[in-house]
């Protein structure tokens, strides 16, 4: 059987952590505590594998409390998710700075609380398994140029990027090569795109790095910094604010980064939509063709009723003839023959119709199949 993960909550009010205790006792291991010291103390006797934590409370608030969390070696990858009324954009980076990995808003839903502590232990679960990974481009970058030789090294690599993945794995090996650590998000024309160098985004992560597009370029809460270009964001979470001269040159650099691959992201968004105005086109056309395929239908259907409407009336009239005139059989059945004969050929045009009906709903066909494999 499989252990239950440890969830341990923290509020000074005793209803919500009853509330809260009732709502994950059959899914996790529940420890329950009404301040930051006491989270403190639990946690060095019993490991937790979350925790969940009310931003305000006396003595210590959340905030406090998940900095030492975080400050721990041992407990620095234990998930904090925080309880709180406030989810402006400062506080939010508040909580970050602190270490916060998500943000739940007061009162909470209960479901979407279930859901995110389960996203948030699966997105841990994946970071310790990617942790051990190492990247070879940052390796070769460092070795092989200096500061400014990265970022021309990546000037050229994104022109050979042909996909949003692939420019943000770039731009993320690019950052790793300064030793950074960072998370990105791109915006293309079709789709946002996020991405981490060692695991998934948090939510919390996706939230500021969206919360920060149309505002300033730059945004530095300590070693966390927010940094944003038209089509991109990017989230540092390990500047070296200690040394002020190599974290301004990284921020240059940063914003270099962002500049060209902007551009870049500029040529893949108007690439993707010169093909969607093709693609539209392409379905306008096939609307055409269906409309064309249903007149020649129409207009076949009702060449075929005329057609059989004279051969009828001919062939009542040339009967009511013979009755009329004195003709051996051999000549009426000549003449039936004959009238037989032409009224085939008739009908043969109208298969000539059906014919090109085939052609054009051939023609539609293969449109679609472009479509559909360009779509995919």
């Amino acid at each position: 059987m499989t252990e239950k993960k440890h969830v341990l909550v923290v509020d000074d009010h005793p209803t919500n952590l009853l509330l809260i205790l009732r709502t994950l006792e059959e899914t996790y291991r529940i420890s329950c505590v009404e301040n930051g010291r006491e989270c403190l103390a639990i946690m060095d006797a019993d490991k937790p594998d979350l925790v969940l934590m009310d931003v305000r409370m006396p003595q210590m608030n959340g905030y406090e409390c998940c900095r030492i969390i975080k400050e721990n070696y041992e407990f620095q990858h234990v998930p904090v998710i925080f309880l709180s009324a406030h989810t402006e954009i400062e506080d939010k980076l508040k909580g970050y700075e602190a270490g916060g990995d998500d943000y739940l808003t007061k009162p909470c839903d209960l479901q979407e609380m279930l859901a995110k502590i389960k996203h948030n232990l699966q997105v841990m679960e994946e970071f310790q398994g990617k942790l051990k990974g190492a990247n070879d481009f940052a390796t070769l970058a460092m070795s092989n140029s200096g500061e400014l030789g990265v970022v021309l090294q990546f000037m050229e690599a994104s022109f050979h990027c042909e996909d949003l993945n692939s420019l943000a794995q770039l731009l993320l090996s690019t950052l790793q090569a300064y030793d950074l650590n960072a998370s990105v998000q791109l915006r293309g024309s079709d789709e946002t795109l996020n991405a981490s160098a060692v695991h998934v985004c948090a939510p919390l992560e996706i939230s500021l790095m969206t919360q920060i597009v149309g505002g300033d370029k730059i945004t530095q809460l300590g070693r966390r910094c927010l940094c944003t270009e038209k089509h991109i964001s990017v989230l540092i979470k390990n500047l070296p604010e200690d040394d002020e001269m190599l974290c301004g040159r990284l921020k240059d650099h940063i914003v270099s980064l962002l500049n060209g691959a902007s551009a870049r992201m500029e040529n893949l968004n108007m690439a993707q939509e010169k093909e969607n105005q093709v693609i539209n086109r392409i379905k306008q056309a096939l609307e055409n063709i269906e409309k064309t395929l249903s007149n020649i239908e129409e207009l076949a259907d009702n060449k075929h009723l005329k057609i059989s409407n004279v051969v009828a009336t001919l062939t009542g009239n040339i009967n009511d003839a013979f009755s009329q005139l004195a003709l051996t059989e051999e000549q009426e059945n000549h003449f039936n023959a004959l009238l037989n004969q032409s009224s085939d050929d008739l009908f043969k045009f109208g298969e000539q119709d059906d014919g090109l009906k085939g052609q054009f709903e051939t023609i539609s066909n293969q449109l679609f199949d472009i479509i559909s494999s360009k779509i995919k």
